[in-house]
């Protein structure tokens, strides 16, 4: 599987060396799982890395170390990673899955439990042609799709791919007519429709 839409360098750079929310990761190594640039990508700059680690002048520190903003997320490059239900990406298999519920016509969700995390995970599931309210966020929405694919303002996302945007994206996601989608995403802030259905829409929708 080759993505056409990948996380940034720096996000990159970040995961690898496991300062990104526990949250954030976790969706990023869903897409690196999938994806062998990305794989090649972060194993660049976890080589960059130690490098840099091997080049520094030891530092005596006192009392506990800081690792950054959150623990690194083990990434299945290979086999023998644990067992995981059909068709979710290995990385998933030591958080706990919660239940499929409706959120709307066609449209389901699944909470995924990621102790310490600040963000928010989940899992969304869209039928075929479903088109979602314009909305914007106030913090970060990363998404890596799992199989189908959906369409907005900046592109088409298929099974593979990483769409990350921010408080600076507003978009309109609308649902391929014929696969449908289903993402695995983690949020921080706050969700925001845009126009009078999405005023009427929010204080029913609790992401």
């Amino acid at each position: 599987m080759s993505a056409a839409h990948r996380p940034s360098d720096e996000t990159l750079a970040a995961f690898a060396a496991g300062n990104l929310d526990e949250g954030l990761a976790l969706v990023v190594a869903a897409h690196v799982e999938l994806d062998p640039e990305s794989r090649r990508r972060v194993r660049e700059f976890q080589a960059l890395q130690g490098l840099l680690l091997d080049a520094a002048e030891p530092v005596a520190m006192a009392g506990r170390p800081s690792v950054g903003g959150g623990r690194a997320v083990p990434v299945a490059f290979g086999a023998g990673a644990p067992p995981v239900e059909a068709g979710m990406p290995r990385v998933l298999s030591p958080y706990a899955l919660g239940a499929w519920r409706p959120i709307g016509i066609r449209i389901a969700m699944r909470r995924l439990s990621v102790p310490g995390a600040q963000s928010r995970v989940f899992m969304l599931r869209a039928g075929p042609g479903i088109a979602l309210p314009h909305h914007r966020h106030t913090g970060f929405e990363w998404t890596t799709i799992l199989s189908g694919a959906y369409e907005h303002e900046y592109g088409r996302y298929a099974a593979g791919d990483f769409d990350e945007a921010d408080a600076e994206h507003d978009h309109t996601p609308r649902v391929d007519p014929v696969e449908g989608c289903t993402c695995i995403v983690a949020m921080t802030g706050n969700v925001l429709f845009q126009g009078w259905l999405g005023r009427l829409l929010q204080p029913l929708v609790r992401l």
